[in-house]
């Protein structure tokens, strides 16, 4: 028996032996060890924020927002961002602006919504809501957290028209900065409907609102037709406060988004900048056939430099599927 049992005891040594040998091979023996998770989140009510190490990166309103005095109930909104931070904690992004109150700070809302021959605005509040169905959730890893919502909008507050799925991933941040993918898929409940930024105008879907700030600049870059790949991003950098230094936030469209590449649209004077989709127009919305919009957010210090753009959407759209 004690032959046996040595016998068995060398073979383990063996192929423990073998096994460290194949790791080695093939580099895996000398990875680091994987850190620990340091993306933090926190619900409140009506919102989720979203943290890292204690420094803040966001805040998730799906409930309706809390409305500053002076300004009537029709203002309480939700599904948006209403705050979105800086790699040092300062603010970037501004929410209830006094010259524009219905604008938000990371939104995805449509000026004009059209059924039966009538019109309403998610973007100004007025006759349409994003409602939530439920409530969000929200998952962990090493690396990033994750938060997916639905939503219906409702019109005139009652009958639902669209369906809304939205995804907000948060990575933890790196020698490069942080990166933010959204998610939002859109599925008409009904017939007939339609849907546009504001009529000729084309603003409004996916927008940023950002904080006053100094030296402010926005960089927009689209590759030609011909180009391969072609390369949409958009960049604005400034001094905010709260910041020891210039920082900025750069969208990434992605290539697979309907109308790629979306035209860029800014209003520097509001602070103010955005891919239009589908524009001024109308599109329809058809019954039952979702429609998928995907951007990513790279939070940054410094002003973002061609090429270091250039490698952030080759990352993004060369990244496979979430």
């Amino acid at each position: 028996m004690q032959i046996i049992l040595t016998s068995l005891q060398a073979l383990r040594a063996a192929l423990a032996a073998l096994c460290m040998l194949v790791a080695f091979c093939s580099g895996s023996a000398l990875a680091e060890p994987a850190s620990a998770a340091t993306l933090q989140y926190s619900e409140g009510d009506g919102f989720i924020d979203v943290s890292e190490s204690g420094t803040p990166v966001l805040r998730y309103h799906h409930g309706a927002t809390a409305v500053p005095g002076g300004l009537g109930p029709e203002f309480a909104r939700g599904d948006y961002v209403s705050a979105l931070y800086g790699l040092d904690g300062q603010l970037l992004t501004e929410d209830y602006p006094k010259d524009h109150p219905h604008h938000r700070a990371v939104n995805w809302a449509w000026a004009t919504i059209r059924w039966h021959g009538e019109d309403r605005d998610l973007f100004a509040v007025r006759g349409i809501w994003a409602r939530p169905v439920g409530k969000p959730r929200v998952t962990t890893e090493e690396s990033a957290a994750s938060i997916t919502a639905e939503n219906v909008w409702k019109w005139d507050d009652k009958t639902p028209v669209v369906s809304e799925a939205v995804s907000i991933r948060v990575f933890s941040r790196n020698g490069l900065g942080r990166i933010i993918d959204f998610e939002i898929t859109l599925t008409a409940l009904v017939e007939g409907l339609e849907f546009c930024g504001r009529l000729d105008a084309g603003y409004s879907g996916f927008n940023i609102r950002m904080a006053p700030a100094k030296g402010q600049e926005i960089i927009f870059h689209t590759d030609p037709p011909e180009a391969r790949p072609q390369r949409a991003w958009a960049d604005y950098s400034a001094m905010f406060s709260g910041g020891n230094a210039r920082a900025g936030l750069a969208i990434l469209q992605h290539a697979g988004n309907p109308l790629y590449p979306q035209e860029w649209r800014k209003y520097p004077d509001l602070n103010f900048f955005q891919p239009l989709y589908p524009g001024g127009k109308l599109v329809p919305m058809p019954r039952d056939k979702p429609i998928l919009l995907r951007y990513r957010l790279w939070i940054h210090n410094g002003a973002a430099e061609d090429a270091a753009a250039a490698r952030q959407w080759d990352q993004y759209n060369q990244a496979p599927k979430q």
